[in-house]
């Protein structure tokens, strides 16, 4: 069999092909690689090393866009301007989170949680909220105003123990919180501190403050019975006189602690009356008492109140 031949890359001598050398003009006939075995295997664990980093930081990129697309999914939140959304079509809004409070009308607890339903709009007993949370010991009662933060598992459809049909969001609870009336449903948009106080034979009544929210004026009063008599206080008596109009207070109160009757000697009470929104700059305060010594009179307390502050 003839033996292979190629030409020198030098001289061009015909020689037998595989050769190192060209025996007419001595040129290594190698390549640059096979010429250097020792820098040919450092380069190639370089490149292996490289091409090995390009994978782990492709890998590590993909990593991060997928947690970062996870954490944007988990993280979607029911907007305020959608909640009115969220009691039409909850299943649009399945495991968004969700941050609102509902006033409780019914608890259920066993081994494995505790179940509530509330309105989230309790003055129209509205927006119907069915609330799931593993803490069976969770201290709620009826009429409680909760707080929750938790995650929307679906529209729920179905009966209640009455028998009445039910259509609400169902609500995965991380955390439950007991709040209040005016934190939850009638936040103040304006808080007027007055901390004044009136002292009539023992009896101190102290207008705390007035707060002005979209549908009501709220005034703090606490009083003390510092006298040896009982003293009384009614809160439906209270008035409030603004451009030229009096004002009487809202009949149900039932939503805010309510200031004691009867207060003996030694007492101190606190609470909230509620009147209609009042848009006037100044109003004046009235609240009337009186005591079980019949030989004392006790006047109206009054304050004027800067509204415009």
């Amino acid at each position: 069999m003839p033996e292979k031949m190629q030409h020198c890359k030098t001289c061009g001598q015909e020689i037998a092909k595989g050769v190192k050398k060209c025996p007419n003009c001595g040129k290594d006939q190698r390549n640059f690689f096979m010429r250097h075995k020792i820098i040919t295997i450092i380069l190639a664990i370089v490149v292996i090393f490289i091409i090995a980093n390009l994978g782990n930081s492709g890998d590590s990129q993909a990593s991060k866009t997928s947690a970062s697309s996870h954490s944007k999914k988990a993280t979607k939140t029911v907007q305020k301007a959608d909640m009115e959304k969220l009691y039409t079509n909850a299943d649009q809004f399945k495991n968004y989170k969700v941050d609102l409070y509902v006033k409780v009308f019914d608890v259920e607890q066993d081994e494995d949680g505790t179940y509530l339903q509330g309105y989230n709009n309790p003055e129209k007993l509205s927006k119907n909220t069915l609330i799931m949370s593993d803490d069976s010991n969770l201290d709620i009662k009826d009429d409680d105003i909760i707080h929750v933060v938790g995650t929307v598992k679906d529209k729920y459809d179905g009966e209640n123990a009455l028998g009445g049909s039910v259509s609400a969001p169902r609500i995965i609870a991380d955390s439950i919180e007991k709040s209040d009336y005016a934190t939850a449903f009638a936040q103040a948009q304006k808080t007027i501190n007055v901390d004044k106080t009136q002292n009539q034979h023992g009896f101190a009544l102290t207008l705390q403050k007035v707060e002005l929210a979209e549908k009501e004026t709220r005034l703090y009063v606490k009083i003390e019975n510092k006298s040896k008599d009982e003293i009384n206080f009614y809160d439906f008596n209270a008035k409030i006189t603004a451009d030229n109009k009096q004002i009487e207070p809202k009949s149900d109160l039932s939503e805010y602690p309510k200031i004691q009757s009867e207060i003996l000697p030694g007492v101190k009470t606190e609470g909230i009356i509620v009147f209609p929104k009042i848009e006037s700059k100044t109003a004046k305060v009235i609240l009337e008492g009186s005591s079980e010594n019949y030989d004392i009179t006790i006047n109206p307390f009054t304050f004027e109140v800067n509204l415009d502050k």
